[in-house]
């Protein structure tokens, strides 16, 4: 049975059902009283009222002869028959409308290299190149790639903005520059330049020997200088360095201390490099030489000459002697002379060639008198050497700072 007419069926039929069940199931008091008899009807004796008795259950009572109320007795009411509900066919719903997909994008982007600062360099040096901002088609500007090689094996990438890019070359050759844009989708577009052409400076040079000792010179000479140069600076190993002109020209150099504590130079290879400058700054150093200080580890040697009657004052009249040294050469002497008196007061020579007394508030340095040596001997005068007990001493330092065993010497002077 349908669902949707069943129901007001079945409230009809219940309904009837209570209206049946009130005719036919009320008990007899609640019936309507029989009809009054007709006033014109002669009554010979008043009726005997039997009297009233409980009437048994109406399920065993037969039923009445006598007619039953006024009352008509219910109608059952034929339930009212709904027509079936006719369910409209479902609407067909027309499939959606499909967007067809958009067409791939296939258009490169924009964007390339618009200038170039320069175009002949020395390795060492910069140069600037000035690229345009990226466009798309569909990829905003901060969604497209930049790459630039810069032919020199190197490359990056560059920031959305970047506008001027600077490099620096450190090796020789031509060297082309790329850039590349990249959108989103793949498309590339990409821009070539020549590029600046990069050269070591053509520098040419001499030296007058490759190894030397502590002190002993050198010559560096300048034979060619790089087309456009304006300054050359020559480092030589030592923590000193040169700058000159640039033209041809002879540079004398020695290697003995370094200038930034006084120690003396260690031994060994001390390659030699000059920076070139032209217009556009310093170009890398280059090597223009080896030169190598040999190791002196020989002390130098001082004797004394004595005078021929070294017991007399008088016969003191200079100090002298034979020095030697195998390695280096001789780079400084030292001479002391004193003289205790009888009378307990000490002198000695000094520099302005007189003989000063020794106090608490001397100098001892004063006493110290230095002495040049040539072809292997030295001398110093000695002016007035008074008596007493003569005490000397030379000491010679070489150019590797090897000192000489001390010669002292004593005496007493009459």
């Amino acid at each position: 049975m349908n669902t949707r007419l069943s129901r007001p069926l079945l409230a009809a039929v219940v309904s009837g059902a209570f209206l049946a069940g009130a005719g036919m199931f009320a008990a007899p008091a609640l019936a309507e009283p029989p009809p009054l008899p007709d006033a014109t009807e002669t009554t010979t004796a008043p009726a005997t009222t039997p009297p009233a008795t409980t009437a048994p259950p109406a399920t065993t009572e037969p039923p009445s002869t006598t007619p039953g109320p006024t009352t008509p007795p219910p109608v059952t009411t034929e339930p009212e028959t709904t027509p079936p509900t006719t369910t409209a066919p479902p609407t067909t719903t027309a499939p959606p409308t499909t967007t067809p997909p958009p067409a791939a994008d296939k258009t490169p982007p924009k964007g390339g290299i618009t200038a170039l600062n320069r175009w002949s360099i020395f390795t060492g040096q910069t140069v600037t190149v000035t690229v345009a901002a990226a466009s798309d088609n569909v990829s905003a500007p901060q969604n497209i790639k930049r790459v630039l090689t810069w032919g020199d094996g190197s490359s990056q990438e560059l920031h959305w903005t970047a506008k001027n890019i600077t490099h620096t070359y450190k090796s020789s050759g031509k060297k082309p520059i790329t850039l590349t844009v990249t959108d989103e989708a793949g498309n590339k577009a990409v821009s070539k330049s020549s590029g600046p052409t990069v050269s070591v400076p053509a520098l040419k040079y001499k030296l007058s020997t490759t190894s030397v000792w502590h002190g002993q010179k050198f010559v560096w000479e300048m034979t060619q200088v790089p087309a456009g140069a304006t300054k050359v600076t020559v480092n030589w190993g030592d923590n000193r360095a040169t700058a000159m002109s640039a033209k041809k020209q002879k540079v004398t150099r020695y290697y003995y201390n370094n200038p930034s504590n006084g120690a003396i130079i260690t031994p060994g290879a001390k390659t030699l490099k000059a920076t070139v400058y032209n217009k556009y700054g310093a170009a890398t150093a280059i090597s223009v030489g080896t030169v190598t200080l040999k190791r002196d580890s020989w002390r130098p040697v001082v004797k004394l000459t004595k005078p021929s009657n070294p017991s007399r004052a008088s016969s003191w009249k200079a100090l002298k002697g034979t020095v030697t040294d195998k390695g280096s050469g001789i780079k400084e002497m030292y001479i002391l002379a004193m003289v205790g008196k009888s009378n307990g007061s000490v002198v000695c020579y000094t520099a302005k060639k007189k003989w000063i007394t020794i106090t608490n508030n001397t100098n001892i340095m004063n006493c110290v008198v230095p002495v040049k040596a040539s072809k292997g001997k030295y001398s110093i005068s000695l002016v007035g050497t008074p008596k007493g007990r003569f005490i000397t001493d030379v000491i010679a330092y070489d150019w590797a700072d090897n000192d000489s065993p001390s010669v002292e010497y004593q005496r007493t002077l009459s």
